[in-house]
């Protein structure tokens, strides 16, 4: 009987241990929020109505949206506009964009800075909600901390297959 409570006991305290050393990190859960957050405002379209692709600040709007995320180092490199495509498309069509969960893979981390793979499910959809298309978009991101938050140093993203909507 003795040996059978030890044993449960070595058991329980087992599976403690693997329940906790398997739960994700604080910063992993900080850097789902932050490239989710991130993707979201780069390409998401809520209602593609809302998109008034013929004022001029539009592009400046949504450079600004998305240079919240990064590094002041980081949003110097920002030069590439190709989400803008996607949103023009979008409200040209009449479709609306919804983002999926981030998938993260860690990839390393040093000190205060992590490395990350990332995916994102991206769906087309019309006005009315029903899903045209489903596409996948992958990337790798470097965050960082500054000024106790995370924040984006650098990142690259694609298609996993072209979008042809």
């Amino acid at each position: 009987m003795k040996n059978m409570k030890r044993m449960l006991s070595i058991m329980i305290a087992m599976s403690l241990l693997l329940v906790a050393c398997s739960e994700t990190s604080a910063e992993e859960k900080d850097a789902k929020q932050l490239i989710t957050d991130y993707k979201k405002a780069m390409l998401e379209v809520k209602d593609y109505r809302q998109i008034n692709i013929q004022d001029d600040s539009f592009v400046t709007e949504q450079e600004s949206k998305i240079k919240a995320f990064f590094t002041e180092e980081g949003s110097k490199v920002l030069l590439n506009r190709e989400f803008i495509m996607y949103l023009v498309y979008a409200a040209k069509n009449k479709q609306n964009i919804e983002l999926g969960e981030v998938k993260l893979t860690s990839m390393k981390e040093e000190s205060d800075v992590f490395d990350y793979e990332y995916r994102i499910p991206v769906r087309i959809k019309n006005g009315s909600g029903e899903r045209l298309e489903e596409h996948e978009y992958q990337g790798q991101v470097k965050l960082t901390k500054e000024n106790g938050r995370l924040v984006i140093a650098k990142e690259w993203s694609r298609p996993i297959k072209a979008m042809v909507w």
